[in-house]
């Protein structure tokens, strides 16, 4: 039993370069929204400046967007992303995230 009648057939070619196609589309659309990601980290980072320890959790040291943040730790590991070491070239290389430095 065929559920979808298909009316034409595409070939190799077109199939790749649609999934081409889709892949590039796909890419700058991530990256053109990376960048609003990254205003609104800074916001929230602005926004825990100064804020004092809160027990259990201490203090703020580094505001990463959601995507970034999975993305760093499926590439080095989530021991890797806590350590101190990460956190102080994070506060180096992003001062803007970094509310209150480690």
């Amino acid at each position: 039993m065929q559920i979808i009648s298909k009316s034409e057939q595409f070939t190799d070619e077109q199939i790749d370069s649609a999934l081409i196609k889709e892949i590039k589309d796909s890419l700058d659309k991530e990256l053109s929204e990376q960048e609003s990601r990254h205003i609104i980290a800074r916001g929230e980072a602005q926004a825990m400046k100064g804020h004092k320890t809160i027990e259990g959790l201490g203090k703020c040291v580094a505001v990463f967007p959601a995507r970034e943040f999975f993305r760093l730790q499926a590439k080095y590991g989530n021991a890797e992303i806590h350590s101190k070491d990460f956190l102080r070239y994070f506060n180096q290389k992003f001062p803007d995230l970094s509310p209150n430095k480690a």
